[in-house]
């Protein structure tokens, strides 16, 4: 593998299929499928069409190898109770589990926020997955600037 640092830039419509097969790569293994059940079914064309309304926005990580590692994707969109201000939802974040380092992270950020400044972004966010305790990291990124807001929980209503 060499070194476990990654290369960090602003993705775009091309990075489409990587980023789909790297969330691929623990989908049934995450809370969200534990809970559902809901199969990975995603397609290309679907974020094709977002790519191109500008409503989604990314950044990738790269091995040495040119491998994706590394991802965030937000959905943007004006603030609902103030259209003066923009923000990206994030829809999937993630590092590789072996690359998963401080210094990986710490980029990763930076890279998202050059993202968000380039893309007239003034709020985003991170979701934490539950299935592990994350209190460390929820504290790291408080130290960077990030603040809670709320605990998200979702519940499955059952349509036909």
């Amino acid at each position: 593998m060499g070194t476990t640092k990654l290369k960090f830039r602003k993705g775009s419509i091309r990075d489409t299929k990587k980023v789909i097969e790297l969330c691929d790569t623990w989908w049934y293994d995450s809370a969200w499928y534990k809970n559902t059940k809901m199969k990975f079914a995603t397609t290309p064309e679907y974020w094709y069409g977002l790519f191109q309304m500008g409503t989604i926005i990314l950044c990738v990580g790269e091995n040495e190898e040119g491998e994706m590692k590394a991802c965030y994707v937000g959905m943007k969109q004006p603030y609902l109770f103030n259209h003066d201000y923009i923000t990206s939802t994030e829809v999937v974040w993630c590092i590789a589990e072996e690359y998963r380092t401080g210094a990986n992270l710490v980029v990763l950020l930076s890279e998202i926020d050059k993202l968000c400044k380039e893309e007239g972004i003034h709020f985003y966010n991170l979701n934490l997955p539950v299935q592990e305790k994350k209190e460390k990291l929820a504290d790291s990124l408080v130290r960077r600037g990030f603040f809670t807001q709320d605990l998200s929980l979702f519940k499955e209503i059952e349509n036909g």
